[in-house]
């Protein structure tokens, strides 16, 4: 018996009213109506505010629909909920009453009344962040994500006031290069999972994983073998404590200084939205933007880095144009009509084109 009986005798007077037969000996008759339509919403109140979410929605989602900010850590629109870091702690009351549940792991139900900012919840989120901060080494100011760091933003805004450790924090080797461009400060990392959550579903090479156990885990790769990932670049962008940082960009600039703006990648012909950022006159870093239908938010490491060679001082920074068998510089108007007689020529398929 078990589950199974259980679920085929819920389903059995349904598979009779179903083909009962009219006074007419035809199968079905009226009794087909019984059955009602899936909702295609549910209703749900947060803050006060009524919410028509999707049936199976996360609560940290409907939230964020409603406008109401939810502090998380590991939660990532585009990644698996994990309930790692246990921040997104909200008040739900239901038929049972009111309890506190982790808003990332949570479906949304009809007639649920959600607060993200009764006292409850607000101090389970500050119990959160506070043990969540007792080995952080709060080295804001030497710290490339300072200015962009979640962690940052959400002790200022949903953390406790003062800590109440005196103790000696946890120390490690830092930083460690775990690849050519990613180095790991495993002292800031707060095992938010997703660095390895985008390696193995995101990426498929799971090069980053988590090793020891209870309080000794930490991030690490495999021996001997480093984070060599086409994509690894993306799990430094989506690191939300600076524990992940990349050589090209490390100590280069604060966010404040930057100056942006939103383009798309040139190395291949995907077309990735990408925000270029520079400081100085100097491009110091790509960021991916999430467009659902071309990249998701992700590069590649080729399109993130690319960058690199246009600061080279080795660069061509004038059109060259050949001439008696000698390059030399010419304006772009001069290269233009040089490259213009040249495909020209081609397109007769003459063997040698003049450039002048």
């Amino acid at each position: 018996m078990g589950d199974r009986s259980m679920a085929l005798s819920r389903r059995l007077p349904l598979l009779r009213q179903v083909t009962r037969r009219d006074h007419h000996g035809n199968l079905g008759g009226d009794t087909m109506t019984d059955t009602a339509a899936p909702k295609t919403t549910v209703s749900v109140t947060i803050n006060g505010r009524a919410v028509e979410a999707k049936p199976g929605q996360l609560l940290i989602d409907a939230c964020e629909q409603s406008g109401s900010f939810v502090p998380h850590f590991c939660y990532h629109p585009r990644m698996s909920p994990v309930g790692m870091c246990r921040q997104c702690i909200v008040e739900v009351e239901g038929p049972r009453g009111k309890s506190l549940v982790v808003s990332c792991m949570t479906p949304v139900a009809e007639g649920q009344v959600v607060s993200t900012t009764s006292e409850p919840a607000k101090r389970a989120q500050e119990g959160v962040l506070e043990l969540l901060l007792a080995n952080h080494p709060l080295d804001c100011p030497v710290c490339d994500k300072g200015g962009e760091c979640p962690l940052q933003d959400q002790a200022f805004s949903h953390g406790p006031g003062e800590s109440r450790y005196v103790e000696e924090k946890r120390h490690y080797e830092k930083p460690i290069p775990i690849s050519d461009i990613v180095y790991l400060d495993r002292e800031r990392c707060i095992l938010c999972d997703r660095c390895t959550r985008f390696a193995s579903e995101v990426a498929g090479d799971p090069l980053i994983s988590f090793t020891s156990r209870g309080n000794n885990t930490q991030v690490m790769t495999f021996p001997d073998e480093p984070f060599a990932s086409y994509f690894s670049g993306n799990t430094v962008q989506i690191c939300p404590v600076g524990a992940l940082t990349a050589s090209p960009y490390r100590f280069k600039a604060r966010p404040w200084d930057l100056d942006q703006v939103e383009s798309t990648c040139t190395t291949c012909s995907v077309g990735c939205r990408t925000v270029v950022q520079s400081s100085r006159d100097e491009l110091v870093r790509y960021q991916g933007v999430d467009i659902e239908s071309v990249n998701w938010g992700w590069l590649c490491d080729r399109g993130r880095f690319n960058f690199e060679s246009i600061n080279s001082k080795d660069r061509i920074g004038m059109p060259l144009v050949r001439a008696d068998g000698a390059l030399g510089e010419a304006t772009w108007a001069t290269a233009l009509d040089a490259a213009g007689r040249v495909l020209r020529c081609a397109r007769h398929h003459r063997p040698r084109c003049p450039t002048r």
